[in-house]
């Protein structure tokens, strides 16, 4: 085998290279885009802050009444494509002002609003911490979303930051 191969396949294999015809895109979501959504007699309210120490821009959502069900309040990122059998990671920042569930998960965005892949439960703690989801969508959907749900449990206060979502 030549050098050459060798340099391709070792790179290939350490994920540096993009397979061919994989070529991995990443979407990095303007936060003041990011929709709430709070149904059920429930109360919240989202700002949009610079975290001083990265000037990062953090999305805080501050729930004072929760609702009845646990998806009265939730963070959406809107207007986004997936596709069946394509392997998507979301990664981001969180923390919260308790500890809390935040359950994240590709949807569909128009008709009965479906989830596209099982989604995953994350631990936030009173501390920014990174937090890695991956999915594959059992079908396509245009327009799609993300959502973070859970979000109307108790009253208190999440923090989201660094929000990037890679296809591959």
């Amino acid at each position: 085998m030549r050098t050459r191969d060798l340099v391709v396949r070792s790179l290939l294999l350490i994920g540096l290279l993009p397979a061919a015809g994989g070529v991995a895109q990443e979407i990095v979501p303007d936060p003041a885009q990011l929709q709430l959504e709070v149904q059920r007699g429930a109360q919240a309210r989202v700002e949009h802050l610079t975290e001083e120490a990265t000037g990062a821009k953090v999305t805080a959502i501050t729930v004072s009444k929760p609702g009845p069900l646990f998806w009265s309040v939730e963070l959406r990122v809107p207007a986004l494509k997936f596709q069946a059998g394509k392997h998507y990671t979301v990664t981001f920042r969180a923390k919260s002002s308790s500890r809390e569930y935040v359950y994240v998960v590709a949807e569909k965005a128009t008709g009965n609003q479906a989830s596209l892949a099982y989604g995953t439960n994350v631990e936030l703690g009173d501390q920014w911490k990174t937090y890695t989801v991956e999915f594959t969508p059992s079908e396509t959907a245009d327009p799609a979303r993300l959502t973070f749900s859970d979000l109307s449990v108790d009253q208190s206060t999440f923090w989201f930051a660094d929000l990037k979502l890679n296809e591959k």
